[in-house]
């Protein structure tokens, strides 16, 4: 087991028995009730021990994450590795001493050493993960219908068309509804494949390919673009135009042209969207 001294305090992955102290970081961060039996046999079905990373002063761990290990569904109908980031928390008397920098240091190490050409999150606070090289890949708009106020679209369809509604336990419905995410997995940039774990939180399968090909190979030549990696992370999925980063001068064009026919290559429809926080 290695160790990172880079920062205010050794970080590395913790062993089985200091779990609690690593959920009870979390838990002081978030300010979120004690795990219940339940929550702790779900969480457990999905932690990754192997990716987890933890600051510790002395014996107690004051800042931690960790990784999903996840097939991430990108533009062009292709999935790659990706990386899905989850319980950054740092107690809040430890907050402002660089122990974030260094527990993202030591992660985004982490996956780059695994091969995993994408890390990806839910942030609870956007801006702090900018510096880190995160970037806003998709949006999402809430609507709030009053009774009266909304109705379902006619699709056509009729009891002739063999559709029907019923109410079904979850469980039982569960190979039906991996069928309908499969189909769309792979056509759908953001969307994560599941295994069993995954769906009795809420069956991956190989996603079809395209005829679409695209190349990413160093080169020589002179730069058309100047932007940071937390822009391109923006872009890269389609959900965030080029056109309107370089507008708000966060892309620099060095190549007259060239922003419009990045921000043509790197559009995708639909737009990408995670269905499930993790």
């Amino acid at each position: 087991m290695t160790q990172s001294a880079s920062g205010p305090y050794p970080v590395r992955p913790i062993d089985e028995n200091e779990l609690d102290g690593f959920i009870s970081v979390d838990e002081h961060a978030f300010n979120t009730s004690p795990w219940s039996a339940d929550d702790r046999r779900v969480a457990l079905d999905l932690f990754e021990f192997d990716r987890t990373l933890a600051a510790f002063d002395d014996t107690t761990p004051v800042g931690v994450t960790m990784c999903y290990t996840f097939q991430l569904s990108v533009p062009g109908l292709q999935m790659l590795p990706a990386a899905g980031v989850t319980f950054v928390a740092v107690m809040p008397t430890y907050r402002r001493q660089g122990v974030l920098s260094s527990l993202m240091r030591r992660q985004l190490a982490d996956v780059r050493d695994r091969g995993e050409p994408l890390a990806i999150l839910w942030a609870s606070e956007a801006v702090i993960y900018g510096r880190y090289g995160y970037g806003r890949a998709s949006w999402h708009l809430d609507f709030t219908l009053r009774r009266g106020e909304g109705g379902l679209a006619d699709p056509g369809a009729s009891a002739g068309d063999g559709l029907r509604l019923r109410i079904a336990q979850p469980e039982a419905a569960l190979p039906e509804l991996a069928k309908v995410y499969d189909a769309v997995l792979a056509s759908r940039p953001g969307m994560f494949g599941r295994n069993d774990a995954w769906w009795r939180l809420s069956t991956t399968t190989t996603a079809p390919g395209g005829d679409l090909a695209a190349s990413c190979v160093p080169t020589s030549s002179p730069a058309d673009l100047a932007l940071d990696v937390t822009e391109l992370g923006a872009a890269y999925l389609g959900g965030t135009r080029l056109g309107a980063l370089t507008g708000s001068g966060l892309v620099s064009e060095l190549r007259p042209g060239a922003t419009r026919q990045l921000s043509a290559a790197l559009t995708w429809d639909p737009a990408p969207w995670c269905p499930m926080v993790f």
